[in-house]
């Protein structure tokens, strides 16, 4: 759906990889541009395929950097900037997540960047945004969480804020980023202007704050986290093989619920109601985690949402791997890598009734297209790519 548009990405990590692979995924070209001999920081980060130290074999690049192509250049230098001024000139989205100092002394910044292509659609993720007090400080995951406002609202009241997992803030940041480009795109067809897309990590997550925020601005109160010790609903409890989420949402009758759980104390009058069930808390928590333990997880999620109930269970990978909807819905793709091997990967989220071609490739090897794109989009030669990569510029 994306085919014909070219994109450079110059950034290492997950935000701006993750947001290159989701155009990738719809078919853009997505050239990726490291640094040579160390490549993407994220080359270094492990897991590692077969527990072995390679660059070639990280697991996280492995995954973010799928149906992308990858060249060394150092832009530090002024043939590097050189070249990279060229692949511009013909590309029309570029992504990247430096901190807005190094961006523009690298000149990255978008009144450099629409000089030299004036069409050009140019993101730039950061933590905190390219404006600002805090405009060049770092952030890491939980920092950017705890920044956001999300972390204070994670966790039980008697305990310290509990910490999202995954770096899912940078993740965040790159759907968002997509999603933008995407929008600056459309608006290119009409226009003919490109335009910068600022992409801050905090505010993405700030945008999420849909009850707190407005429960400060009209009632002057601070939204705390969950209370302690509830019933036992809403919330991870023991399970035989592992934890589930209990839930009485929905419209179904208490009845429904104690049946499902097969205890027969649940089945009191006491329980009846929410009033009850908050009366009586403690007594139910006690019944739910005797009642639950004589149940697996799937088993009980299936029976749950066979009567209409919204109960949930904690899947690790393996269970997710291993998910019979999942493999139903054909989510996860084989990818053969030629140093890492073939591996299952997941696939994208959204499906489109409207069939794309989408042939997506693994990860590429660092600077494995060198050859492809600067011999022959630029028209360096065999000769000065030797030379290029003798100076330590490619």
């Amino acid at each position: 759906m994306l085919s014909g548009i070219r994109v450079l990405e110059l950034g290492g990590h997950t935000s701006a990889p993750f947001c290159g692979k989701l155009l990738a995924q719809y078919g853009a070209e997505v050239v990726k541009i490291e640094p040579p001999g160390t490549g993407d920081p994220a080359r270094s980060q492990g897991p590692f395929a077969g527990d072995d130290p390679n660059p070639e074999k990280s697991l996280p690049f492995l995954y973010l950097n799928t149906g992308k192509r990858s060249i060394t250049l150092d832009i530090k230098t002024a043939t590097g900037r050189s070249l990279l001024r060229e692949l511009l000139k013909d590309t029309d989205i570029l992504v990247e997540n430096h901190s807005p100092a190094d961006s523009e002394a690298l000149g990255l910044d978008y009144g450099t960047l629409a000089r030299i292509s004036p069409g050009i659609i140019a993101a730039s993720i950061t933590p905190f945004g390219l404006t600002g007090p805090y405009r060049d400080y770092p952030a890491t995951d939980i920092g950017v969480f705890a920044y956001s406002g999300h972390l204070y609202h994670s966790g039980d009241s008697d305990r310290e804020p509990l910490r999202n997992a995954l770096d899912q803030s940078w993740y965040i940041a790159g759907a968002n980023a997509a999603t933008a480009i995407l929008a600056a795109l459309f608006r290119r067809l009409n226009s003919g202007r490109g335009q910068q897309v600022e992409v801050s990590a905090v505010e993405c997550l700030a945008t999420h704050l849909v009850q707190a925020v407005p429960y400060f601005n009209y009632m002057g109160a601070i939204k705390g986290r969950r209370p302690v010790r509830g019933s036992g609903f809403e919330e991870l409890m023991p399970a035989r093989d592992g934890y589930v989420v209990p839930s009485v949402q929905g419209s179904q009758p208490w009845s429904v619920v104690s049946d499902l759980i097969g205890l027969e104390e649940l089945k009191d009058e006491k329980f009846a109601t929410g009033s009850g069930r908050i009366e009586h808390g403690e007594e139910l928590r006690e019944l739910l985690v005797k009642g639950l333990a004589e149940w697996d997880r799937m088993p009980l999620f299936e029976a749950s949402g066979e009567r209409r109930l919204v109960f949930g269970m904690a899947q690790d990978a393996g269970d997710v791997f291993d998910c019979p909807h999942l493999e139903a819905r054909e989510f996860f793709e084989q990818l053969d890598h030629p140093v890492a091997g073939a591996a299952l990967y997941p696939g994208m989220g959204p499906k489109l009734s409207s069939a794309f071609d989408s042939e997506n490739a693994p990860a590429p090897l660092l600077g494995q297209h060198n050859r492809e794109i600067l011999g022959g989009r630029l028209g360096v030669t065999d000769v000065e790519l030797v030379s290029l990569r003798a100076s330590g510029i490619i």
